[in-house]
């Protein structure tokens, strides 16, 4: 545990009070630390992290999904930091709590010779912990779950809420949308939809033929690897990218029927 400590207090010195919007996170995975024992590693990576979190960062933990189920408390964690896991597969058979998904080693990127890690984030996490525990200036969702009607004004009213422009503006941010709220009849539908927590994807304006452009207006991850997961949710198991595939994708996508993943 000490040594643990004093990588964080080297790590912190490096920092050296940069501002970050991403966690620190302790890489753990190294074979000849299993022999330690799972309450001995834990406890390893729950001293880089509080240490780490003293200097005022957000901390996690990153390590293989194995790692994390064989030799480490991961649930114990997970309710205490961010999660990080690795499995390279089209699926993350991970069971437990986690923000990033690293899924492959083999990625490529424009400007980068030779291959990089990939990863999904699946939570807003771009910001320190400070920030986010700071929630006085967050608005409370109202839930719509109840309604069956079809305008936004009328369901906020319905609840007492306040339905005017500037409050609907504040919604839709609060909601993760991330265009300009203009008050347009498809922003109001999908911030209903959102409300009312809808399974499917919020619809799309977009008029192209591109599954994957598609995906990017609506801000969701557009790669094979996401795609094929989305493809297989909503019916389709066997998923290559086919222009077929992915037109009967779009055209749910358009119609609001593409269901989450």
């Amino acid at each position: 545990m000490n040594d643990a400590r004093k990588e964080a207090e080297v790590t912190l010195k490096w920092l050296n009070g940069r501002e970050l919007n991403l966690p620190v996170y302790y890489d753990i995975e190294d074979k000849s630390q299993i022999n330690l024992g799972k309450n001995t590693l834990t406890s390893m990576c729950e001293a880089f992290c509080d240490e780490i979190e003293k200097g005022g960062y957000w901390a996690g933990v990153y390590t293989n999904k194995y790692f994390f189920t064989t030799y480490l408390d991961y649930v114990k964690l997970q309710d205490k930091y961010t999660i990080w896991v690795a499995q390279y597969n089209d699926t993350n058979t991970y069971r437990g709590k986690y923000d990033m998904w690293q899924y492959t080693s083999s990625g490529k990127v424009n400007g980068i010779s030779g291959n990089v890690d990939m990863d999904i984030l699946y939570r807003d996490i771009f910001d320190n912990r400070g920030n986010e525990g700071n929630t006085e200036d967050r608005l409370d969702l109202p839930d719509l779950s109840g309604y069956r009607g079809t305008s936004i004004v009328d369901a906020l009213k319905s609840v007492g809420y306040d339905s005017s422009f500037d409050s609907r503006r504040e919604l839709y941010k609060e909601a993760g949308f991330t265009d300009t709220y203009e008050g347009t009849a498809l922003q109001n539908e999908n911030l209903l939809r959102a409300l009312q927590g809808k399974d499917d994807y919020y619809k799309t304006d977009y008029k192209g033929l591109s599954f994957v452009d598609g995906l990017k207006s609506i801000g969701v991850d557009s790669s094979f690897v996401n795609r094929k997961r989305i493809a297989k949710a909503n019916g389709i198991s066997n998923y290559t990218g086919t222009a077929l595939q992915n037109i009967k994708l779009l055209n749910m996508l358009k119609k609001g029927t593409l269901r989450k993943i």
